[in-house]
């Protein structure tokens, strides 16, 4: 069975913020089917983060023949999710994710692997898929001498913690994305699809010093920038898009989540083209 195409919804988090209804209803005019959600008010709306409820959302998603495939939330704690696996269990949705996270030092790093194993364990007894880990560019600085996202390979239990690999954010790490997905290997249940016109040197990449939100943003360090025109639509750029498929199809991914992280175009024009251009792959559902 194909790779079933999906949308991360992050890619529309301006239009969503305006009119998160109408949003909804021109992704699915458009032809994507399966959404993620990237909500980081999960403690105070489990489900989109726009004031959606999960009713009104579900009459959307039966409405289109959409579904959740996976979400995005934050903060993910001991606290929160118990209202997060039910509220998205009920939606249909098993797949929860670590969207973004920044550790400020080894110790830090080491605690959050322990609390993804009990986030994990929590979701699987209640019926739910084991947590997944998205990855950006900023695993792969070392941390006690070695990246980041190969100590939470090694200090997280498979069967409570696995991975959704962001190929674009590991070619703009240096890494190969077919490569870093094999690594996940059995661990990689989906994985999200962007494309660039070119990558920039990433200046921080093997350093030791933490990542802050603030030096993971808009200004890296100087020479090191990514702007709006660099994003490009899936297939116009120096991605290695069908040797991604077709690593996700001999490792089983359910789900090719198309995420623009930016565009310096309208995002809806942006996303359609995206979905043309994903016509011509192989093993890929659109």
């Amino acid at each position: 069975m194909a790779v079933k195409l999906g949308i991360q919804l992050f890619s529309l988090r301006n239009k969503m913020a305006e009119d998160p209804v109408a949003t909804l209803k021109k992704i699915f005019e458009i032809g994507y089917r399966y959404l993620e959600p990237a909500n980081s008010r999960a403690n105070e709306d489990p489900v989109l983060g726009y004031g959606v409820s999960a009713g009104q959302l579900s009459e959307i998603l039966q409405r289109y023949g959409g579904r959740i495939c996976s979400a995005h939330l934050g903060p993910l704690t001991m606290e929160t999710i118990p209202e997060i696996a039910r509220q998205h269990h009920a939606l249909g949705n098993k797949n929860i994710v670590e969207a973004i996270m920044f550790y400020q030092d080894y110790d830090h790093l080491m605690r959050r692997c322990e609390e993804y194993n009990k986030i994990g364990r929590y979701l699987v007894g209640h019926d739910m898929n084991p947590l997944l880990y998205h990855n950006h560019y900023h695993e792969y600085q070392v941390l006690g001498g070695k990246e980041i996202l190969y100590t939470i390979m090694e200090n997280t239990d498979p069967d409570y913690l696995q991975f959704e690999v962001d190929t674009g954010w590991v070619k703009r790490a240096g890494r190969d994305p077919v490569t870093e997905m094999k690594v996940a290997g059995s661990r990689l249940r989906t994985i999200h699809i962007k494309d660039f016109s070119h990558t920039p040197p990433n200046l921080l990449i093997g350093k030791e010093d933490p990542i802050s939100w603030e030096t993971f943003g808009a200004n890296y360090q100087p020479g090191d920038v990514m702007t709006p025109e660099d994003f490009v639509e899936v297939g116009t750029g120096m991605m290695e898009i069908q040797a991604i498929l077709d690593a996700a199809n001999e490792l089983g991914v359910e789900y090719a989540i198309l995420e623009q992280d930016d565009t310096a175009r309208d995002i809806f024009d942006s996303i359609g083209d995206s979905l043309q251009n994903l016509k011509k792959y192989r093993g890929l559902e659109v």
